[in-house]
């Protein structure tokens, strides 16, 4: 019998990182997990905007990436992902 071994990144997407959480998470840069969190707290683009010194269109751009990157579709399940990842 021959054991093959196979590389453990092998099948790794290089959309997540494993490195710093226990579950894969697809990677956010700091502005995108910072516009989810206050998603997930309740912020209308126009408040994250004014939180963030950016204009309400960006916060918007920001909320659409997200959507995009982690195959959400509405706010309630950016929220509710945002709590089970505790960002």
């Amino acid at each position: 019998m021959t054991v093959r071994r196979t590389s453990k990144t092998k099948h790794k997407d290089p959309a997540f990182d494993t490195k710093n959480s226990r579950r894969a998470t697809p990677r956010l840069t700091p502005r995108e997990r910072q516009v989810l969190s206050l998603v997930a707290h309740g912020y209308t683009s126009k408040q994250i905007g004014e939180k963030l010194g950016i204009s309400p269109r960006t916060a918007e751009t920001h909320r659409v990436n997200i959507g995009r990157r982690l195959g959400i579709r509405n706010v309630a399940q950016m929220v509710r992902y945002a709590i089970e990842n505790k960002l």
